[in-house]
């Protein structure tokens, strides 16, 4: 039994080589093909939640190993928490990975592999809904994320949005491992392989750029730099060296800079603002992350637009706020057993009102901070639908890993809603996005430099930017109900014989 479970355990780590930085989704292919084997001939669906869990528990601690770096950048705890963390949260999520398989298990025990493999898509979608709103959300790395490889196969998020590519991939991987079980499921399971397949001939390609010129400023300022003490100016003077001299003529230039490139609160201080707005010309915007204050001695991670003026011509919140980062939840009770927040700062952030449109001289932009750009369906103002997506990030504090994964993510997002999405961040990954998930350009890691481009153009509303998750999650109580009606429909059976 130990070396079952030592195996399972590994083949989940070795299934996080699907993932960023790797990408070699093959792999995790391969791995879940083996976990679906296994589990789908568990004597119980006890069994099948042990070999999700185990399964979980070894992809958490292999693809989660970069949150360990964050203990290095506060003094609160001891840096090597880090690693129990990492064990933690991996053995968190896990839990839903035991959840989908015991549920699937129970749900297709008369079924046969074919019914165990539909069952197991179907449980999936529904318990990686669950992970992306309890207890705030965890839906870190998606198990569709590994097609981007693969743009045609990727390009479907649009209509079925990354939970239903999740799906499809563990139906996919369950029509391999019932064949080998039983030849006959493969006639039963074609129609996932066939559905994927049409929808992603359905994601349209990226539209033609737009021939607005934009600006992304990477500082390459080190985590361990960003909160010392008289660094504030220092900063702020490197983003605007590195911005360059203002625009004169032609079109109006969009400058973005990254999550908390300004640390002090910019919409109480017009001397800070003049100076951030010295880098435009007359017709220029400034689009730059930095905190705001909410009253009553709180703030807010913010974004400010400012034009040459130094005036502020918007504002958006994050509302998304990360647990232990920005906040510590439970802060009475946890502080003493002393738990403290991993960013530094006097104090914990407030979070803003939710997804919004800004509408700034014609220009339409949704803002979506960082770690909010990983929650589907819910970066964007659907009833005043954006031109493209701000995502200015912070992935200092991450290890090796992170930031690739995070990238990712802001690709997915950008299939979703067929939307463009510009990504400015101090070390990388810097990066702008085209609304068919395709990187158009992007800046290295750890370099301190410009990145001069144009905007690109946003698609068509796709599929899921209008239904959201609607359609992978009504498909999954469906696909559940009828497996469940024809178990009852058997039972009955069984029993007439008797």
């Amino acid at each position: 039994m130990i070396l079952i479970r030592a195996a399972i355990f590994a083949l989940g780590a070795i299934s996080s080589l699907g993932f960023e930085p790797w990408s070699l989704w093959p792999v995790t292919l391969v791995c879940l093909i083996l976990l679906l084997r296994h589990a789908g001939g568990a004597r119980s669906w006890r069994q099948a939640a042990g070999a999700g869990w185990w399964f979980g528990f070894g992809l958490g601690c292999a693809s989660l190993t970069w949150l360990a770096h964050a203990f290095t950048y506060q003094a609160a705890m001891p840096q090597w928490l880090g690693w129990p963390a990492v064990v933690v949260l991996a053995a968190y999520t896990a839990g839903y990975w035991a959840l989908s398989l015991g549920a699937a298990s129970a749900v297709s025990r008369t079924s046969g592999p074919a019914g165990f493999a539909l069952a197991s898509a179907a449980t999936f979608i529904l318990t990686e809904w669950l992970r992306g709103v309890l207890l705030t959300g965890f839906p870190w790395n998606p198990l569709g994320v590994i097609w981007l490889p693969l743009g045609e196969m990727a390009r479907s998020a649009a209509v079925i949005g990354a939970l239903g590519l999740s799906g499809a991939t563990i139906a996919i991987a369950g029509l391999v491992a019932a064949i080998t079980r039983r030849a006959g499921a493969a006639v039963m399971l074609l129609a996932p392989a066939v559905l994927v397949l049409t929808l992603a001939l359905a994601g349209s390609r990226a539209a033609p750029d737009t021939d607005v010129p934009i600006r992304l400023v990477q500082g390459n300022i080190d985590q361990a730099d960003k909160w010392r003490p008289g660094q504030a100016i220092a900063q702020l003077q490197r983003y605007r060296s590195l911005s360059g001299p203002p625009g004169t003529t032609g079109a109006p230039r969009l400058v973005f800079w990254p999550e908390a490139a300004i640390i002090e609160p910019l919409d109480a201080d017009p001397v800070l603002r003049s100076r951030a707005a010295s880098v435009l010309g007359p017709r220029d915007l400034l689009f730059t992350g930095a905190t705001g204050e909410a009253g009553d001695g709180r703030y807010t991670n913010s974004v400010f637009v400012l034009d040459a003026a130094g005036r502020l011509r918007g504002r958006y919140d994050k509302a998304q706020l990360v647990p232990f980062g920005e906040y510590l939840p439970l802060a009475g009770l946890l502080e003493r057993f002393g738990a403290a927040r991993l960013v530094p700062g006097e104090a914990d952030f407030v979070p803003g009102p939710g997804p919004q449109t800004l509408d700034i001289a014609g220009l339409r932009l949704g803002v979506s901070i960082c770690y909010e750009i990983v929650f589907p369906s819910a970066v964007v103002d659907r009833p005043h639908r954006p031109a493209f997506l701000f995502n200015p990030s912070n992935d200092a504090w991450f290890g090796k890993g992170g930031p690739e994964q995070h990238l990712a993510q802001a690709r997915l997002r950008a299939i979703e809603e067929g939307l463009p999405v510009i990504r400015a961040t101090p070390t990388g990954r810097t990066a702008v996005i085209r609304a068919d998930g395709a990187v158009a350009a992007s800046l290295p890691a750890h370099e301190a430099a410009r990145l001069d481009t144009v905007l690109p153009a946003p698609n068509a509303a796709t599929v899921f930017s209008r239904w959201g998750s609607v359609l992978p999650l009504g498909a999954s109580i469906v696909m559940l109900a009828a497996l469940l009606l024809r178990r009852q429909q058997r039972g009955r059976a069984s029993r007439r014989r008797l």
